[in-house]
């Protein structure tokens, strides 16, 4: 390009580099705040720092780069039984390409809407409570 400055030229082309951002609507559709949420590139070991909470039946949204990502969410601690406690988590790996919304629910409480385009629902896994000891 006759007349452009070469720095110039890179200068341009790095601004317009990268993946171009995308919103990802997190929902927690389980009885328990998420506690810790993370988003990141899919295959990394480092998780960054979590993007913060999410109320129960609330939602939050968060921007980043197109490509493929993994969503981890920490819920709360429950009391399974007596004696047992958990902090159930939940993640998944998506392609996101576009604006996209992210279901967290309890197993078996499928929230309608999985189905639609652009939606993924990942589950937390409850153990089951130990049955109570019989006595002979």
């Amino acid at each position: 390009m006759p007349g452009v400055k070469p720095a110039l030229l890179i200068l341009v082309l790095a601004a317009c580099g990268g993946a171009p951002m995308q919103t990802v609507q997190i929902k927690n559709a389980s009885p328990r705040p998420i506690t810790e949420l993370y988003v990141y590139p899919a295959g990394s070991t480092n998780h960054g720092t979590s993007r913060g909470t999410v109320a129960p039946n609330g939602s939050t949204e968060i921007k980043v780069k197109q490509g493929n990502i993994e969503v981890l969410a920490v819920s709360s601690k429950l009391q399974v039984d007596e004696h047992t406690r958990d902090q159930p988590s939940a993640s998944g790996t998506l392609e996101l390409k576009g604006p996209a919304q992210v279901i967290f629910y309890d197993e078996g409480a499928t929230p309608p809407g999985l189905t639609n385009p652009g939606v993924f629902g990942f589950e937390f896994v409850i153990p089951k409570p130990k049955p109570a000891p019989t006595s002979e």
